[in-house]
Parts: structure tokens; sequence; C-alpha cells
């Protein structure tokens, strides 16, 4: 393995399943947010390059198939590299391996850093640091632009305390429990997801209140916004079980 992957094994525990046993999205999202941050210390672009300089790490977009999701007590590898790059945005790779090295998840994923004080993407933040470019077989494609037509409110959430981060921001694993949430047990009862591309499109920030709706085309369209103002668009693919 390229010394630039990064890799951490996990064993999946009760509190990261739903009824199924399946792992929940959401942390799978959070297994990729771990990886990320740990190989973002490796490469000097964590912490004491972004946070202690008033910049924080963005995901703009991210698309993520899956073959099956880990069960409860499986032993698994979460692994990240670096695509390509320029001075606004960062690629970044993911795959979710089981003990005999079969592909579970793929995902693909683009960033960018964000001024705290300017709230504008941060040009060149590194200071010319030129990051490694990798890519693997079968790569998953870069997450296109999701464009959304009409669709249904399904529910309203006003974000509480429980749901930022550490950049006072709804933290994007909290997107994806959004997005589950507007479909019922019964749904995941019959239904197995095996695509979804996400564009997070602006912040939400504490006592905001989100609305969700869903168009429920060929691929099923999540939106979410406050006052009119798309903040997520995301496009998911079932299949029957």
């Amino acid at each position: 393995m390229d010394k630039n992957v990064y890799i951490i094994n996990k064993e999946i525990t009760s509190v990261e399943v739903d009824f199924n046993l399946d792992t929940k999205l959401s942390n799978i999202f959070l297994f990729f947010q771990e990886v990320s941050s740990i190989q973002s210390e490796v490469f000097h672009i964590g912490k004491a390059d972004t946070l202690d300089k008033d910049l924080h790490w963005v995901i703009t977009r991210f698309n993520v198939e899956i073959t099956r999701l880990p069960k409860y007590g499986e032993h698994i590898k979460v692994l990240t590299y670096p695509g390509s790059s320029n001075v606004l945005f960062f690629n970044r790779h993911y795959r979710i391996l089981d003990e005999k090295d079969n592909v579970l998840v793929k995902a693909s994923s683009i960033w960018c850093v964000i001024d705290d004080k300017t709230h504008m993407v941060k040009k060149d933040p590194f200071n010319g640091l030129k990051l490694p470019v990798l890519s693997m077989e079968d790569e998953l494609p870069l997450p296109n632009k999701i464009t959304y037509k009409e669709g249904n409110l399904i529910y309203k959430k006003t974000i509480k305390y429980s749901d930022i981060d550490l950049n006072s921001h709804l933290n994007n694993t909290r997107y994806i429990e959004l997005i589950q949430d507007a479909f019922d047990i019964d749904f995941y009862k019959s239904h197995k997801l095996v695509n979804l591309t996400i564009n997070y499109l602006a912040e939400l920030k504490l006592n905001d209140e989100v609305s969700i709706y869903k168009d429920e085309g060929e691929e099923i369209t999540i939106r979410g916004s406050k006052e009119d103002k798309d903040h997520f668009l995301c496009s998911l693919k079932f299949i029957n079980k």
C-alpha cells in the first residue's frame, strides 16, 4: 500500500448500527471524517495550520457508492488518500474494506478551506504546499452538481447544541441524519441504499430552522433549505431488498 494512503482499523459497535445491524450511513461519514482528520495532521494541514489560524476545512461535495454496509461486530479498514488539488479545492478519496479486503464502500469528495474572518474560500491556504496526488483502480468519480425540481415538505428541524461541531456549524454527518430521517422505517425495511451524492451549499448554525423536502423521481432528491435558500441537496439511489 502506498505510504500516502492512511488506514485505520475499526470494529463496528452496537451504538453505530441500526435495526438491521448495519452501520448507519451517518457513522460511515464519521469514519471518513476521522481518518481525514488524522491524515491531515500527518500532512501538516491539520489543527495547527487551520483552526489555530482562523481557518477551517469545509466539505463541498461527497459521492458514496455502497456495495454493503458493515455489520455489528465486523472488523473493517477505513482508508483515505488525497487526489488532485489546486489553489482552491482539494479532492479526497475513501474506501472501507472488510477483513478479506473486499471493498464495501467507496467515496470521493471535494474540500476547501474557509477563512473565518472573511467567510470566503482561502486561496492557497498552505502557502504553496503540494500534497501527494494518488489514484486507485476503479476509483469513484468526483461528485456532480445536483439539481432539484420540486417536492413535498417532509419535516422541519431546529439546529441545537448537539448538532454543531467545533466550527459551531451543523456537522457534515448531521446533514446525513437529516436526510436519513426523510424516510420512515418501513422504507428502510424494503430498500437498500446503493449511492448517495450530496452538495453542501451553505452552513447551518445554532437555532437555524431547516426545512426538508423530498422529490421522488427516478432518483430521490432531498433538499434542505432555510428561508427559501438551499443549504444542501442530496441525490439517493435505492434498490429493493
